[in-house]
């Protein structure tokens, strides 16, 4: 029976590069102190709209439950933990750090297929508004794609103000600024310029809209951008853009950053610096996040913050692209111990299975009762290096035969 559209089972290769890719990125999330936290995997709808741009309200999953309520699942990681934060954890010192490695559920993410069920590794760092933490938080990011073997990748760093500030500064209407916004999300420039030419705007405003999303590049582009900007919140955003940039600086990531004016993140939660991670690879994000002062505060208590997501999915399609073989990772030895179905051996197999488990190997037992031709064949396919023959005549003696060469060799076990 088939599955609903946009989910996916994974067979044992692909969880076994999934894990390898989540081992990679966790290892990094411990060494700069975030701590594992798990949310629900569904809630009240009311809670998860809090945060939820006209976007992201169209693409969460919602059912009722027995009692009415509206559920949804979570599109995103974001809220619950600050759900869990402002309501659980009010005493706790600040700053709080927590990563997380999580299944999400959107209608549609068409960029990896039409998935309705994807994963995201993250962090949010909480409690504090500082430059160096949206430095910290980017430079984690970068780390984290690096660790995980891509080598080509650039993050853009922008600020949600700029394109605030220059909405405020147009006289349209309220819904016009939000279908600019989501044009600009969609990246359709030819509808964005029509859209301009029906509104009463100036040819200045005109085209330097239709020029922010261009405008990418290093310290130049905030050079470029003072130029034609003059409104505060847009001034603003560039000098926290410039004093984020420096501070990356030292932190020795100047390869991998850019400033991008025409980032537009698709959660109205975010309040200041934004980021995304870019590869030659693909045409859209393998990860986004920024500062979001204000989403603690709609659950009680008022905690500036910070983090991002890396999408598993999109960063295995950028690393396959770049390197196909990069996820073909390299396994322990495999074993299989074969007893010649005999109750005396049984028993010795057990023990000869548990002491080259105990020495970190990979290790099954035959229990098909097959001949050692069949299991020979087994062997080949599944990858298996050794079959480990067992016999009572020699107590402390196994052989030992690489599925490949043929090659037989008497060696103790333990």
């Amino acid at each position: 029976m088939n599955i609903p559209r946009g989910l996916n089972d994974l067979l044992p290769e692909e969880v076994f590069k999934r894990r390898f890719l989540e081992n990679k990125i966790n290892q990094v999330f411990s060494e700069w102190g975030y701590q594992e936290i798990i949310t629900p995997t569904f809630e009240f709808y009311e809670i998860l709209e809090k945060s939820a741009g006209s976007i992201m309200k169209k693409e969460m999953i919602k059912f009722f439950d027995r009692e009415g309520n509206i559920i949804a699942l979570r599109p995103e990681m974001t809220t619950p933990i600050a759900r869990v934060v402002s309501t659980k954890l009010k005493g706790e010192p600040k700053p709080l750090r927590f990563n997380y490695i999580n299944n999400v559920f959107r209608y549609d993410d068409l960029k990896t297929g039409n998935r309705k069920e994807f994963n995201q590794a993250g962090v949010e760092l909480i409690g504090v508004n500082s430059k160096e933490a949206d430095a910290e938080v980017i430079a984690l990011a970068v780390e984290c794609l690096k660790n995980s073997g891509l080598k080509k990748f650039f993050i853009d760093i922008g600020h949600i103000n700029f394109f605030n500030g220059i909405m405020e500064s147009i006289n349209i209407k309220e819904e016009r600024k939000q279908e600019i916004k989501e044009v600009i999300l969609n990246k359709d420039f030819v509808l964005l310029e029509k859209i301009l030419s029906f509104e009463d705007i100036k040819d200045k405003e005109k085209e330097f809209i239709l020029k922010m999303p261009t405008l990418r590049g290093r310290g130049e582009v905030v050079e470029e951008a003072e130029k034609m900007v003059n409104n505060k919140l847009s001034v603003s955003a560039l000098k926290e853009i410039k004093e984020v940039y420096d501070l990356l600086k030292n932190y020795g990531l100047e390869e991998y950053i850019l400033i991008d004016l025409g980032i537009i993140r698709d959660f109205d939660y975010y309040t200041g610096i934004i980021f995304e991670g870019y590869t030659d690879y693909l045409g859209f994000p393998v990860c986004g996040g920024g500062r979001y002062d204000n989403l603690c505060s709609k659950f009680g208590d008022n905690l500036p913050s910070t983090g991002f997501a890396i999408g598993l999915e999109r960063l295995t399609m950028a690393l396959e692209k770049e390197d196909i073989n990069s996820l073909k990772i390299e396994r322990h030895d495999q074993y299989v111990v074969y007893y010649r179905n005999d109750k005396a051996n049984f028993k010795r197999a057990l023990k000869v299975a548990k002491n080259l488990r105990g020495k970190g190997l990979i290790v099954e037992l035959d229990v098909e009762e097959r001949g050692f031709e069949e299991l020979l064949n087994y062997s080949r396919s599944k990858g298996i290096k050794y079959i480990v023959t067992v016999d009572t005549n020699q107590s402390d003696k196994i052989k030992r035969i690489e599925v490949i060469s043929g090659k037989e060799e008497i060696i103790t076990y333990e």
